[in-house]
């Protein structure tokens, strides 16, 4: 089988993105709220997200020219957020709140979505998330362009201090979350999303 052999400093940066995003999948999505400056809520969904320990998760924000996203200005101020895992049932809702806004609006308002107050950040959650996770600013990293020209990413690490679950997707007694109840999206290529299933494979060791 033939492979390609591709020099990234032969593609332009369209190119680059398509391939790397294209390929690294399926990504787990952040759906984040947070506040805005003048104290409405923002929502909007992030596939730049994974676990890094235990207790820290990595969330980066694509710039779009030199204008951060709200999202991280908001997080940047206010030190917390909350993130949502979406489920099956969420989708629709989730690709909705990524609908580009004025700051300080609140892409609530685009859905049918209420708000549940938090246990230990002031931000609110989304009631109808089965999964959310309360997280504080850790640290923040600004990325440049593949040619180090531009600032073009803006990367924060967050510590996960409490978590709400609706006790259909958990099994209390071993600690283990279901995922095949919970039936999380994850980010593919382009707009398109995916679901999960557990694959027959039993490991030996």
């Amino acid at each position: 089988m033939a492979k390609l052999k591709i020099d990234f400093d032969t593609i332009d940066e369209a190119s680059r993105m398509k391939l790397v995003k294209g390929s690294i999948i399926p990504r787990p999505i952040a759906w984040i709220t947070s506040s805005n400056e003048n104290g409405s809520i923002n929502l909007a969904p992030f596939s730049y997200f994974n676990v890094i320990s235990p207790t820290l998760v990595i969330v980066s924000f694509q710039r779009n020219g030199e204008q951060q996203k709200d999202t991280f200005v908001n997080i940047s101020r206010e030190r917390e957020a909350v993130i949502h895992i979406v489920d099956e049932s969420l989708i629709s809702a989730m690709d909705i709140s990524s609908t580009p806004l004025a700051r300080n609006k609140s892409e609530l308002e685009l859905t049918d979505l209420n708000l549940s107050p938090s246990m230990k950040v002031k931000t609110p959650g989304i009631k109808e998330a089965l999964i959310r996770f309360e997280v504080v600013l850790e640290e923040s990293l600004t990325l440049k362009d593949y040619d180090k020209n531009k600032e073009e990413a803006d990367l924060v690490i967050l510590r996960v201090i409490a978590s709400v679950i609706d006790e259909t997707v958990y099994d209390l007694k071993q600690g283990y979350v279901l995922s095949e109840v919970l039936r999380p999206v994850a980010r593919l290529g382009g707009t398109d999303y995916a679901g999960i299933q557990s694959l027959p494979f039993k490991r030996n060791f």
